[in-house]
């Protein structure tokens, strides 16, 4: 199918880009090699330096080239990641190997005398928000669900402009993902609205979240059916998301990055060289905040329905994806699901629309005691809701007001189920709950 104002954009090379050469172990050579022959004298290249070297025991070693710098260290964020210090050799070029890592997806970087700086030997990296780390994948069965896999079948993402009258907006981005043999094929499918959290955007779910990889790896295995995927921009004053020059440079509205996992929030706290306190995100409604990890969380009030994100997300996206995809039509065929600020994204555009969405996940967020939530999710369940899935992390700041949701949910008889991963606020957790999930929608 032709559509005008989309930019197909082959997910195997969304995939390689995102988790290519650089995530394999490298290969054995010298840590730095000369520039190659026919480099122009002079040229600001210094030698290639090979950063991270994966090691068969899954220690990673890191190196940087900083002769002049005084202190190097790397931070992580696994257990124990927090301002290890790197060793200069006599050439200038600093190193540590630290591990065995666990099988996941870690994001790390450099602080070079008080600055952060990202590994110029590893070009794959994630933005959250204005934060950009590098990123490190340790393969294993953990993190199977979104290890790349070539010999699979891969779908679609495509960079789609849409109107906005809701939020006053000619255009305005999103990513659709839709599954092996749908240009192919004639069949209509579900479709799966997917809400980033504060400080992302439309890209997040690619990037950070890896969505289409899991997608991939889940119907080819027969574990999902299936299905079209929506990843808004669910950031109103946005168009599109940060890094395109679309709009004012820097932009009007600047994502901010949500919390981050624990060593980060150690690094602002403890007031680390380079590193600051993470910005707080905003919170769903009844949710706590999310300020940096250790502080007292806030609550914050319920957005307005009416020409918010969440009102814009059903009246205008749903008809016009019904309208330019093969989509097959009601509530048992329509998902949302979204995490942080998407999971009050979430609960807002389904308590003020029920009978729309038949499979519901909220993932760390949260709900109030109130008998104006609890008659919500009332008229929820009368509208025929197939199931309310709720997620949150061990050690997540919105762990109190994810146990709120579900015992209102409970107490109204909401065909629901909770779910823990091991974690903090941070995609560790939320790959899980979309790699889980995706497994039950539309059965």
């Amino acid at each position: 199918m032709q559509m005008k104002h989309a930019v197909q954009v082959a997910a195997v090379v969304l995939a390689l880009g995102r988790a290519g050469a650089a995530f394999a172990q490298a290969p054995a050579q010298a840590p730095a090699q000369a520039p190659a022959a026919g480099q122009r004298a002079g040229a600001p290249q210094g030698p290639r330096v090979v950063s991270p070297e994966i090691l068969p025991d899954k220690n990673v070693t890191f190196r940087l080239l900083a002769p002049k710098a005084g202190t190097v260290v790397l931070n992580g964020n696994w257990d124990q990641g927090l301002n290890i210090p790197m060793t200069k050799d006599d050439t200038g070029l600093w190193s540590v190997t630290v591990g065995p890592l666990g099988e996941q997806l870690w994001g790390y970087s450099f602080n070079v005398d008080g600055l952060k700086v990202n590994d110029p030997g590893n070009g794959e990296y994630q933005r959250d928000g204005q934060r950009y780390d590098n990123l490190l994948m340790i393969t294993g069965p953990a993190s199977d669900p979104w290890t790349f896999k070539p010999g699979i079948p891969h779908g679609t993402v495509a960079a789609v402009w849409y109107p906005s009258p809701i939020l006053k907006q000619g255009g305005r981005r999103m990513y659709v993902y839709t599954p092996p043999g749908y240009e192919s094929s004639k069949a209509k499918y579900p479709v799966f609205y997917l809400l980033h959290g504060g400080g992302g955007d439309e890209d997040a779910w690619v990037n950070m979240g890896r969505a289409n990889i899991i997608l991939d790896n889940l119907i080819a295995a027969g574990k999902a059916k299936p299905m079209i995927v929506v990843m808004p921009n669910g950031n109103a004053p946005q168009i599109v998301s940060q890094g395109y020059a679309y709009g004012p440079t820097p932009p009007v509205r600047a994502g901010v990055a949500p919390a981050p996992p624990p060593v980060q929030a150690q690094q602002g706290r403890a007031g680390m060289p380079g590193a600051a306190a993470a910005p707080a995100a905003p919170g769903p409604p009844g949710a706590p905040g999310a300020p940096g990890a250790g502080a007292t969380p806030a609550p914050r009030p319920p957005q307005v329905y009416a020409g918010s994100y969440p009102n814009s997300l059903v009246a205008e996206i749903i008809p016009f994806i019904e309208k330019h995809y093969r989509v097959l039509s009601g509530k048992n065929n329509r998902a949302i699901a979204g995490l942080s600020m998407g999971g009050g994204h979430t609960v807002q555009a389904t308590n003020n629309n029920p009978g729309v969405f038949g499979w519901i996940g909220v993932w760390s967020a949260g709900g109030q005691d109130t008998p104006e939530f609890a008659a919500a999710l009332t008229k929820l369940k009368a509208a025929g809701v197939k199931h309310y899935w709720i997620g949150t992390g061990t050690t997540d700041f919105a762990l109190k007001g994810s146990e709120t949701l579900r015992q209102v949910a409970e107490k109204v008889g909401l065909p629901s189920s909770y779910h823990t991963s091991p974690g903090a606020h941070y995609w560790f957790i939320w790959r899980v709950f979309l790699s889980e999930f995706s497994t039950i929608i539309f059965r």
